[in-house]
Parts: C-alpha cells; sequence; structure tokens
C-alpha cells in the first residue's frame, strides 16, 4: 500500500512539475532543455586544447561547417540545438550586441542560413519558448539555450513567415516574461533586449505607424532600423506599451 502511494505522489509531482498555469507542457530543470534524446545531430569531433588555442577564429568556424546532406535532412529542431551545442555559436556575445554577433556568425556558420530559411523556424522556435520558464534559465547553466533561442525567433525571417496566430501567441508570451521579469527584478535583464528586438520586428513587419516613426535611419544605407542596446525602464515600458496598442488595434 505504502510502495502505491509512493508511485502515486511521484506521479503527481512530475506532471504538476511539466504543467504551466496555461496548461503547456514545460521545461522542469536543464537537463530536461537541454536533453538531446532523439534528435539527429552533426557529431562534430572537439577540438583540442592545442587547436583551440592555435588556431584562427575562422578556420574554427570552418570545422564547424555541416555536409549539406547531412544538414538538408536535418528537422527544424535539430537545427536549432545544432547551434546550441555549436562549441563557437557564444562568440555572439563578444560584439557590441548579440545582433551584430548573430548576423557575423550566421555569415559563416551554414546551420544558421538554413534554419532562418525554413518555414516553419518561427512556429517551432515559438514551441519551444511556450515551454521555457525564463526564472528557471536566468542566473543558470542553460541561460545560453534561452539567449540563442530568443535572437533566433526574434529574427525577420523568422517573424515573416509565422501565421497570425504564431504572432499572437508571440506578443502575449513576450509581454507576458517582461512583466514579470520586471515585476520580480524591478529592472530587465539582459535577456529583455532579444525580447524587444522580436516585438519591435513585429511591428516593422505590420508598419505599425507610431513605432515606425521611432526608428532612426543608416546614414550610409539610408534604411530604417533600431536600437535596443537603450534598455533604460522608460524605454521598455515605451515599446511595451507601442505593442499592447498594436494588439488591440488587430482586434
Amino acid at each position: 500500500m505504502m510502495k502505491n502511494l509512493i508511485v502515486i505522489l511521484t506521479v503527481v509531482l512530475f506532471v504538476s512539475c511539466i504543467k504551466m498555469s496555461d496548461g503547456v507542457d514545460s521545461y522542469c530543470s536543464c537537463e530536461q532543455l537541454l536533453d538531446t534524446t532523439g534528435l539527429k545531430l552533426y557529431p562534430f569531433a572537439p577540438f583540442t586544447d592545442e587547436e583551440w588555442r592555435l588556431m584562427s577564429y575562422d578556420y574554427k568556424l570552418e570545422r564547424r561547417q555541416i555536409p549539406e546532406d547531412f544538414l538538408r535532412g536535418m528537422t527544424t529542431k535539430e537545427l536549432f540545438y545544432q547551434v546550441v551545442y555549436t562549441d563557437l555559436s557564444k562568440s555572439m556575445v563578444v560584439f557590441n550586441t548579440m545582433q551584430q554577433g548573430f548576423e557575423a556568425v550566421t555569415k559563416q556558420l551554414n546551420m544558421l542560413p538554413e534554419l532562418l530559411n525554413r518555414l516553419d523556424a518561427g512556429h517551432v522556435l515559438l514551441e519551444i519558448q511556450q515551454k521555457v520558464d525564463p526564472a528557471k534559465i536566468e542566473g543558470s547553466d542553460c541561460w545560453w539555450f534561452d539567449y540563442c533561442l530568443q535572437i533566433i525567433s526574434a529574427q525577420s525571417e523568422l517573424i515573416n513567415h509565422m501565421t497570425e496566430k504564431d504572432i499572437d501567441d508571440y506578443i502575449n508570451l513576450q509581454i507576458r516574461c517582461l512583466k514579470k521579469d520586471y515585476s520580480v527584478r524591478k529592472d530587465y535583464p539582459a535577456s529583455a533586449k532579444l525580447r524587444l528586438f522580436g516585438l519591435g520586428n513585429i511591428m516593422i513587419r505590420y508598419e505599425y505607424d507610431p513605432f515606425m516613426q521611432t526608428l532612426g535611419k543608416n546614414p550610409v544605407t539610408n534604411e530604417m532600423f533600431w536600437d535596443t542596446q537603450r534598455i533604460s525602464e522608460q524605454y521598455a515600458l515605451q515599446i511595451i506599451n507601442y505593442v499592447e496598442q498594436f494588439k488591440n488595434s488587430k482586434k
């Protein structure tokens, strides 16, 4: 009897652990989040200590290219996890902005252009995002997973291929996370820049005029751009306000 009770309690605990308040399955730990069981990833040979020390960065990137026939056979989820597990992808953080770093790495790692060209990439990454509790990621060993998730899903290539429902879900998720972060911390973590970048790209997709008027112009190309480096409380609240106005205008 006692053994059966223990089994029942274990099952109840497990089920409560993987369910969020809105009924979406949630990852309980970094171990679950980083688990690649069943995923077909390309088996890169690790760098030796000497190679890591002596090889140029460009040559290291060359060693992290995936053969095209293998690349085409990968699912979109597998491609994302491949990025997370590529030992050079963290170099994105050494640039002035994560976006600059992402664009630089994208030019040299063939897995990233392939991921950006997948029409289902926005939907697939949104499904993963809906299972991640940011409170369990910030400051943990799997913080990089969340950074990769946020910066890739925020790209205009993915945003522009999302369905209307995906857009609504993405907006609701990001605003909820931003407000939850602020209510707990009374400020915004570094990941807020990535969330705001994605929300801005949604308003750019729809050319939402109040937001578009805040954008600057590139002095060389004359193209519109916006800067997420200003992560002040006032700026973040302004962007959230624009997004909520935009969301209401769609009803």
